[in-house]
């Protein structure tokens, strides 16, 4: 008796094929973003001892978090399409 095997596919559906590629545009977007970050807030220290402008470093802070809750969204949407739920 033959059976014929179905090779079996990591995403079942459509909705979870593009949760999945929703979650790898959100790390894509999130990866210059934790290079850039750590530079602004470095950059903002500087101008911080040089002069009183505080503007640079809450733009790095401020991009610091946004890189954080980005990473932590995106790999949300990938567990969730990897597991269906």
């Amino acid at each position: 008796m033959v059976k014929s095997y179905r090779k079996q596919s990591t995403f079942d559906n459509k909705d979870s094929k593009l949760l999945f590629k929703n979650g790898i545009k959100y790390l894509a977007i999130s990866l210059p973003l934790l290079f850039i970050s750590p530079i602004i807030i470095t950059i903002g220290f500087k101008a911080l001892k040089k002069s009183d402008n505080y503007i640079v470093l809450i733009l790095g802070c401020f991009l610091a978090f946004f890189t954080v809750f980005l990473v932590v969204q995106a790999f949300r949407k990938i567990l969730k399409s990897l597991f269906n739920r």
